[in-house]
């Protein structure tokens, strides 16, 4: 379970471009994303979500909960779980039988309903320490520990995981 120091938001989104990079195609992996407000969360998705290529404006599902994006061949659910009053909801809207769907899941405030949720593949934790980002990594399945394994070759090859300044293919912005 790597713990990594991240001093600036660049690092954070190198580190989700990576991680997206690992992700496999036409199966169900879920993430989970786990942290204080203001710790980089949403930051991160949004990079993720981009480096597949999304042109568009990737919003906070803060409100809505929920935001689906297709790109290619890829499908992927950005839940944002905070302001959930009750993890019934997760029945009530019917993601429960969503999650069975071949998609990538990035699921924010994943405590809010964790006993409506299935397990996930990889989790994320961040937490500030200072002005940096501590982000804790771990792999929970066999599929996640794939991806562990894809992204450590990664790191191996260019000699640091964070090293490379990789780009988006559409260089979108960041920003909501």
């Amino acid at each position: 379970m790597p713990v990594l120091l991240l001093k600036t938001e660049k690092e954070t989104q190198r580190l989700a471009i990576k991680l997206a990079k690992c992700c496999p195609k036409n199966q169900r992996f879920i993430i989970f994303l786990s942290g204080e407000l203001g710790a980089g969360k949403t930051y991160f998705v949004r990079a993720f979500i981009k480096s597949f290529g999304y042109p568009g404006l990737v919003k906070s599902p803060t409100y809505t909960l929920v935001e689906t994006y297709e790109i290619s061949t890829y499908l992927i659910y950005h839940l944002d779980l905070y302001r959930l009053q009750d993890p019934v909801e997760i029945l009530d809207m019917g993601l429960y039988d969503e999650f069975d769907r071949s998609a990538i899941w990035l699921i924010e405030w994943p405590k809010r309903a964790i006993s409506f949720l299935p397990k996930p593949d990889i989790t994320v934790n961040f937490n500030l320490v200072g002005t940096t980002r501590q982000i804790q990594l771990e792999a929970q399945t066999c599929q996640g520990e794939q991806a562990f394994i894809s992204l450590n070759k990664a790191a191996k090859y260019s000699h640091d995981l964070l090293s490379q300044d990789l780009k988006y293919p559409n260089e979108g912005h960041l920003s909501a």
